[in-house]
């Protein structure tokens, strides 16, 4: 045991080695570089403007900061037209184009978008498929705006999106052969109408109606991960999904990827079924709450807390799972409640905390040299996943919950100033073997 230790410990030095020259490479060159230039806007969004489709946690509060040049551009009504690239283990390589769907963060402020035609196409070469979304948003009033919209739509979807953004998951799949997603096909159409009634403030209503099928991973290229093969890409339940989704956001950071200080709430409640039709009959509830606590120049504390549950019997595509990545970082991903192979659960609580330094709270007599100019990041992760009866009430199946039963972990984390570069260190706590996770991200766990 001593040996493996030793070994783990060693094998931590040589990485943190490696970081420390490549974090001093980027130093070094940031340093010979030109002044940096305004923000450009934005690629990397959630599944509301990546899919655009208003599904669950669509519209997951990833638009343009309002201090960008993007944001302002696209207040003045000028849209652009992006390529869109990405790769994956069901798609293979993507080449497309996107019109994206842009309403702006300050939502009760004034606007003169009104209206708002958005959508995407492109070729997904090793699924052979060729997916699209055309969509249009009606405005009124230039303050506390009214919308009304609808779309339609043939795309491979991904419920999860919320743990990591698809940019990063094209990168994982290229460099390592690591794909975080699972896939499914969608086609069908949805119509919201939204308001919002507050500067930071706005109610949603959604009508989703999609024909689903399952997808099998059919690529296996990658630059590095030599006979490493892509893991399965799970079978999901097909059918016609009919759902009518009420959704509450909000927001009052300060910024979306730079983000220091403000709330961050979101809770939903979709249904299937019913007077509604389709091939799935569930209530499903999902909340986040989370807060950005600055506690002086450089430092802050963080924290998320995320509760789902449901009635009915959830499909694959609308179940819970933790483990890995953005979730329990010590711990394998989708490890709960019975590995990615296996369907998710319907109850689930997942509690997380950061604690972030700068360099200006450590001591004088403390010099890290490079480490300086980074974040150091204390975290913990605590989650749980049930499973009850379908005919149990969403406030029901929570009686296994308890500090027994809660996964938990611990880590460090050594980010750039935003928190969206970082590499993290995770110990899970019920274990002494193999307890280690590392995990390299260019974007924030929350």
């Amino acid at each position: 045991m001593q040996r493996n230790i030793l070994r783990q410990v060693l094998f931590l030095v040589f990485m943190t080695v490696i970081l420390v020259l490549l974090m001093g490479f980027w130093l070094v060159t940031a340093a010979k570089a030109e002044p940096p230039q305004a923000p450009a806007p934005a690629v990397g969004k959630t599944i509301f403007t990546e899919n655009l489709i208003p599904g669950p946690w669509d519209d997951w509060g990833e638009d343009e900061d309002d201090g960008d040049d993007g944001f302002r551009r696209r207040r003045r009504g000028k849209q652009e037209m992006d390529f869109d690239v990405k790769y994956n283990r069901v798609e293979g390589l993507y080449l497309g184009t996107r019109l994206d769907r842009d309403d702006g963060r300050s939502w009760g402020r004034r606007t003169r978008q009104r209206n708002l035609l958005f959508g995407s196409w492109g070729y997904a070469f090793k699924a052979k498929e060729f997916l699209y979304q055309a969509g249009l948003e009606k405005g009124f009033f230039d303050s506390f705006r009214l919308a009304v919209g609808g779309e339609y739509h043939r795309q491979i979807l991904t419920p999860d999106l919320w743990i990591m953004p698809e940019e990063e998951n094209t990168a994982a799949a290229v460099l390592i052969k690591e794909d975080f997603h699972d896939f499914y096909m969608a086609e069908g159409g949805s119509g919201w109408i939204s308001q919002n009634v507050l500067p930071d403030l706005r109610i949603s209503a959604i009508y989703l109606s999609e024909q689903t099928d399952s997808l099998e991973a059919v690529a296996n290229w990658a630059l590095f991960g030599g006979k490493k093969k892509f893991r399965e890409n799970p079978a999901m339940d097909a059918g016609q999904f009919k759902t009518l989704t009420a959704r509450v956001v909000w927001d009052t950071r300060n910024s979306v990827r730079r983000t220091t200080r403000g709330w961050y709430i979101q809770a939903e409640a979709e249904r299937a079924g019913g007077g509604l039709g389709g091939d799935f009959e569930f209530d499903r509830f999902l909340a986040d709450v989370r807060r950005y606590q600055p506690l002086g120049y450089g430092e802050g504390v963080d924290g998320r807390v995320r509760i789902g549950t449901s009635k009915g019997v959830l499909p694959w595509e609308r179940a819970f799972w933790l483990g890995g990545v953005s979730t329990l970082r010590g711990f394998k991903h989708k490890a709960f409640p019975a590995g990615w192979k296996n369907p998710g659960g319907n109850r689930m609580f997942l509690a997380q905390l950061e604690y972030r330094m700068g360099r200006e709270d450590l001591p004088d007599a403390v010099d890290l040299g490079l480490l300086e100019e980074f974040n150091l990041i204390a975290f913990t992760d605590a989650g749980w996943v049930g499973q009850a009866g379908p005919e149990e009430g969403p406030a029901e199946g929570f009686e296994d919950l308890s500090i027994k039963t809660l996964k938990n972990d611990v880590g460090l984390a050594l980010a750039n100033r935003s928190g969206s570069v970082r590499f993290e260190v995770a110990r899970r706590t019920d274990t002494s073997e193999k307890p280690y996770s590392l995990w390299f991200r260019f974007s924030r766990t929350f």
